[in-house]
């Protein structure tokens, strides 16, 4: 690929709060370059969208006039989830006859498809050409933060379709239950949701995924935030989301606030 998998948004100096949105990316040309693809029913109904994090990229417009910089995927998931240890084939599995060991894909949009079994080559090239480089540049954005500041944090921002879900909150909160992140910081984040209006869930039923236990360190605090689809998006079918510009904006104010509370808690030291 002749562009990063990857925007950075903002300038200037960074604060003491890094923001990625791994799963903000709709791009399939890594795949398309290796004649893999997807099938006519996933990308007419829409699945590269319905299966992203819907509206995690739009909430954050507007951080970087707090100084906040962000790390934004550009390739879908599809690609590779940059929140998830690649996994390679064994030497077994990559011997298997053509049609063994292909995937079944099952999309939130309403379809299903076989994916082809990628190959050691292919899984490496892609982790080499969009999943390192990916988190070199999360990597980079936290050391300026942290040559500045002493300390830094990083956001780690996601949604997720909470429609139907009897453990469903609007805001759930990841930290690999202290392992990635101070909880006084954690609960400092969950305060200042309860303050806007929302239920807050602690660790149950998202943990935190790779990112933030790639990117933790003595200090730097990493915590995952999942919010919920339906505070982005209009009602109606949750196999086709439309975001609500009244609904967005309103989000973008709680992410504002919850990223100004994680700068001050760092900076008083807690």
């Amino acid at each position: 690929m002749s562009a990063p998998p990857f925007e950075i948004v903002g300038k200037g100096p960074p604060s003491r709060v890094v923001v990625e949105v791994p799963h903000a990316g709709l791009g399939l040309g890594a795949l398309v370059a290796r004649g893999l693809g997807l099938p006519s029913n996933a990308l007419e109904a829409g699945a590269p969208w319905v299966d992203s994090d819907v509206g995690a990229a739009a909430i954050c417009e507007g951080l970087e006039a707090r100084g906040v910089r962000r790390v934004v995927a550009t390739e879908s998931r599809y690609v590779i989830d940059l929140n998830t240890e690649p996994r390679f084939p064994t030497p077994y599995q990559d011997k298997l006859p053509p049609g063994l060991g292909d995937t079944r894909c099952v999309s939130r949009a309403g379809v299903w498809w076989w994916e082809r079994r990628r190959s050691r080559e292919e899984i490496e090239g892609i982790v080499a050409e969009i999943f390192e480089p990916y988190h070199a540049a999360v990597a980079a954005e936290i050391a300026a933060s942290r040559a500045l500041h002493g300390r830094a944090a990083l956001l780690s921002v996601h949604t997720y379709p909470d429609h139907g879900r009897k453990d469903a909150t609007d805001v759930v909160l990841g930290t690999r239950n202290g392992q990635c992140a101070r909880l006084t910081l954690r609960d400092a984040l969950a305060r200042t949701a309860r303050d806007h209006g929302l239920s807050v869930g602690l660790e149950v039923p998202f943990p935190g995924g790779y990112s933030v236990h790639r990117h933790a360190a003595p200090d730097v605090d990493a915590i995952q935030i999942e919010l919920g689809r339906s505070l982005l998006c209009f009602p109606g079918d949750r196999r086709s989301p439309v975001l609500d510009p009244e609904r967005v904006a309103r989000m973008t104010e709680v992410l504002c606030s919850l990223v100004d509370a994680l700068a001050e808690e760092l900076s008083r030291g807690v």
